[in-house]
């Protein structure tokens, strides 16, 4: 069932998990450094200054304020998610600053990984299990290891050790990850003529190399447990490989020390086969190319969609072709959507509507650079992780993180959680309470970096009040044993 928020149907819309996040308030844990935030709802066609459609601003935050140090640049993110908390993990020129939006208004920097050797424009992350994986093309500067675990327990900005340092190459334009088989695949790499370097990790603190496929360049890849029509391949494990100018590959990765090609594609219309994603069904592949709306090759941004049902013969089907003329990067596919980063567009949100007929519609977007809309690579939207279950959307860009989620105008109520109120309020120091939806109960209030500051008791249909004029200014989080959750800033 396709659980999307977003909706162009006339019928009643369905809820995702966003809405409830949306229509309640947040747990918080939040951070001293960055000011207590507010969401901004897309109204009349912007969030503040940011041009929008069905996307709420939830935070912004800039290279600076992430930790990174001019003139550098910001560049690809992706997530990781733990016992209810949300982090995203920004990828900077001089390192990878690690970010807590279980809040998403009020996000918390809780780490910070510098770069393993110089700043580079290029950074690349993947995580497997609870465990980051951080490539560059810096000289020298392999795979950074990170068990993201000990984030959980650790105070913010605490020293983040590597579990382990990969030196087996130097620089990686990128690195894949198959999750399911734990294996990462460095690319664009200084070995195996930039082809795909293949690293076991199923033990993080001891990765180590497992096989290659050096027929091409490989510019980026999804490498998936097979599960799609072609029952010759059921089961066995399979890269989808971008090669830039020469193309589009598929590769049986199954034996390491053996990677079969079983097929390859160009085109006349295609200039740099830059990224893309499956498909859920694994029916199709969406590509982005990154230089032909540059070169004039495509007067607007052009999705190419290939028809990958018989992995040892594909297809191309053609293109869809968006309403602007920008340079499109990389993509993703969820709940029968497409997330595309889009640089100077910034984020462009894509139903599937039938792939096969190249029918597609563009339900939602948010320019992350409403100054411009430009063809080139030198500003705007790198990145976007759409997979948070809160429906929360990461986009890096080069000079900010941005978190936007659906906005509730898009989003159904129907199946929002019913979830006791609390009734906050503070003055003069003092908080006060309502309580009348609570049975008898005691309340845990969380500070802003998720530490137990107090445990008060409350009784049923009665008004309580506490003195906090003692406490530190800054973000707190109430919540109750049956699910009840408030908020309340100290100034």
């Amino acid at each position: 069932m396709n659980t999307s928020p977003f909706t162009t149907s006339s019928s009643a819309p369905r809820i995702g998990n966003t809405a409830a996040i949306i229509a309640s308030l947040f747990v918080v844990w939040g951070v001293a450094g960055f000011n207590a935030g507010a969401q901004t709802p897309c109204e009349n066609g912007f969030a503040g200054q940011y041009p929008c459609e069905g996307l709420d601003l939830m935070c912004v935050r800039s290279f600076e304020e992430l930790g990174g140090t001019p003139p550098g640049n910001g560049n690809d993110c992706w997530g990781w998610t733990r016992e209810g908390r949300e982090f995203v993990l920004f990828g900077r020129s001089d390192g990878t600053s690690i970010v807590e939006i279980t809040d998403p208004v009020n996000p918390v920097m809780v780490a910070d990984v510098p770069t393993a050797t110089v700043p580079s424009l290029w950074r690349d992350i993947k995580v497997v299990d609870d465990v980051a994986y951080i490539v560059s093309e810096a000289g020298e500067h392999g795979i950074q290891v990170v068990n993201l675990e000990v984030l959980l327990s650790m105070e913010p900005m605490s020293p983040l050790p590597l579990t382990a340092y990969y030196t087996g190459f130097g620089s990686a334009h990128n690195i894949a990850a198959n999750p399911e088989t734990e294996f990462v695949y460095g690319v664009g790499t200084n070995t195996f003529s930039g082809g795909m370097h293949i690293v076991d990790v199923a033990d993080p603190a001891n990765p180590t190399l497992e096989g290659s496929w050096e027929e091409a360049y490989v510019h980026d890849a999804q490498v998936v447990v097979y599960d799609g029509p072609d029952a010759d391949y059921a089961g066995q494990e399979i890269a989808f490989a971008f090669s830039g100018f020469s193309g589009f590959f598929i590769v049986n990765v199954e034996d390491k020390d053996d990677c079969q090609t079983l097929s390859a594609l160009s085109d006349s219309s295609w200039v740099y086969t830059h990224q893309g994603w499956l498909t859920e069904d694994q029916r199709f592949v969406l590509v982005n190319d990154e230089i032909d709306e540059s070169t004039g090759v495509a007067p607007q941004t052009r999705t190419w969609v290939l028809d990958v049902q018989d992995l040892d013969a594909p297809e191309i089907v053609g293109f869809y072709e968006g309403p602007l003329s920008v340079t499109d990067h990389n993509l993703y596919t969820h709940e029968g959507h497409v997330y595309e980063a889009n640089y100077y567009a910034g984020l462009q949100v894509l139903e599937i509507i039938d792939a096969a007929s190249l029918d597609f519609e563009q339900v939602a977007f948010f320019d992350t650079n409403p100054f411009s809309n430009q063809t080139g690579t030198s500003g705007g939207a790198w990145n976007v992780y759409p997979y948070f279950e809160s429906g929360n959307i990461a986009i890096s860009t080069q000079s900010h993180l941005f978190v936007v989620a659906p906005s509730a105008s898009v989003i159904a109520v129907e199946e929002a959680p019913q979830v006791p109120a609390l009734g906050v309020r503070v003055e003069e120091g003092v908080v006060h309470l309502d309580a009348q939806a609570l049975s008898q109960e005691s309340l845990q209030v969380y500070d802003a970096a998720g530490r137990l500051k107090a445990e008060w008791f409350v009784m049923p249909n009665t008004a309580s009040r506490w003195f906090v004029y003692d406490w530190e200014s800054g973000v707190y989080v109430v919540r109750s044993s049956s699910g009840a959750q408030a908020r309340f800033v100290l100034q």
